[in-house]
């Protein structure tokens, strides 16, 4: 379905944060909202009975990962760190060219676009094979073949840990110099003419970026005003490796606080193990921090300590199982479980109102945070006029519906409907749902 230059009727729709009944939008040429109203003609195109949100925005995925399905490992000893997980996925990439890194990609991101996800930041790390970040421009093509609108977060990577220890030979295909990351960097950013296509930055993470490279390159960042994220403390072996090399008891986030001036072009990953009162900090600066729940339990990290007034995002990272839906639904449950481990160990009463994440906070975070997070406002996030098309709509005639209403409709969306229930994927007007 294509309903650029066409106006399209829905019974429901999420906008402004509530839900409107019997709407009329109207899309121009490019994909873009120029209208919305309750009138209805004829010509209209009509989603009698479906419920249309915006697209969902995938804060932190490595597309590539999805291939390592079936090897999880879980409950056995070659499970029994995130770090034999890592060694794992070298692995997959030991031999990866310009076709295959394609391939991976068009593969993950279809599937993304099945799931209600249409816009993908791929923190993207590997960048070599024949020749010096011949795989790039693999990955942006993936994403302007499957149809996702995609913020290629060009990462940095510099060194294996924070003593710069030997290199596994899988981590050259990683590393590159700062002055020979920035050098390709402006030219693919060049290069890009394609709307649906941004570059960001990345640092891989502290221990494989210096402090000082990490300061540079959020600072370019900020002066370009493009999106800057870096993997913060999901490990605790990152925090405590930290401490020793530099002699003192503060972790990666305490120094990026000290040394930094973070804003909302800033997302931390994980932040799994980033002490509450850094999360606090990060929230009254304004920056984002962006979660993977299933990833996280998938990989036995733990859980964040999130606040109220953070901005949160998600992610599906290493993309074993992709579905937003899910990732919302975790994000409440596991925050549920953590306040209450907390609340047990005070002989407290449990708590359902954690961080104040309701079902439609949650599907703010899901779309509207991420796009801020990717520094995507003005083109996505959000049905509104003058931004780009990107919705999911999903069919109310689904019995998990069922005697849901206009005010419990996006409570039974995000805590009780998963992939089966979507039935349009539009990406700046044009359904790409296969």
């Amino acid at each position: 379905m294509n309903i650029r230059g066409k106006t399209l009727h829905v019974k429901y729709a999420w906008i402004d944060g509530k839900i409107e009944e019997n709407v009329s939008i109207s899309v121009d040429e490019s994909g873009k909202i120029v209208e919305i109203n309750k009138k209805v003609f004829e010509d209209n195109v009509h989603l009698s009975n479906h419920l249309l949100v915006p697209g969902f925005v995938n804060t932190h995925s490595h597309a590539f990962h999805r291939h390592l399905r079936g090897k999880s490992e879980i409950g056995k000893s070659a499970a029994d760190t995130f770090w034999k997980w890592r060694d794992n996925m070298y692995g997959l990439v030991a031999e990866v060219t310009k076709e295959k890194i394609y391939q991976y990609c068009l593969s993950t991101f279809k599937e993304m676009i099945n799931a209600g996800i249409t816009t993908v930041g791929e923190f993207h790390y590997v960048h070599h094979s024949e020749q010096k970040f011949d795989l790039d421009q693999s990955v942006i093509q993936a994403a302007i073949d499957s149809g996702i609108r995609i913020v290629l977060l060009q990462t940095l990577y510099e060194r294996a840990g924070f003593d710069n220890p030997a290199v596994h030979p899988v981590q050259e295909r990683f590393i590159s110099s700062y002055e020979d990351f920035i050098e390709n960097l402006e030219i693919l950013r060049k290069r890009q003419e394609h709307p649906r296509v941004q570059i960001g930055v990345a640092a891989h993470s502290a221990r494989a970026v210096p402090f000082e490279n990490i300061k540079r390159l959020f600072e370019f960042a900020n002066g370009e005003k493009i999106p800057f994220h870096i993997h913060l403390e999901e490990q605790p072996k990152e925090i405590l490796d930290c401490q020793k090399w530099i002699g003192q008891k503060q972790g990666p986030s305490d120094i990026l606080l000290s040394q930094m001036q973070l804003n909302e072009y800033f997302t931390a990953v994980h932040a799994t193990f980033t002490p509450a009162n850094n999360m606090l900090q990060f929230s009254k600066l304004g920056a984002n921090v962006s979660i993977c729940p299933c990833t996280e339990g998938y990989l036995g990290d733990g859980i964040p300590r999130i606040n109220e007034n953070l901005k949160i995002s998600f992610g599906t990272d290493c993309n074993n199982r992709i579905c937003f839906l899910e990732e919302m639904r975790w994000a409440c449950f596991s925050q549920q479980i953590l306040h209450f481990l907390v609340l047990y160990l005070q002989m407290l009463n449990n708590s359902r109102s954690v961080c104040g994440l309701s079902p439609e906070k949650l599907l703010q975070c899901a779309t509207i945070d991420g796009a801020r997070a990717l520094s995507l406002s003005s083109t996505t996030g959000s049905l509104e006029i003058g931004k780009y098309f990107d919705a999911v709509s999903f069919s109310l005639d689904s019995p998990l519906f069922a005697n849901s209403f206009a005010d419990t409709l996006i409570d039974s969306l995000v805590l009780s409907a998963g992939n089966r229930e979507i039935s349009h994927v539009f990406v700046a007007g044009v359904d790409r749902k296969t």
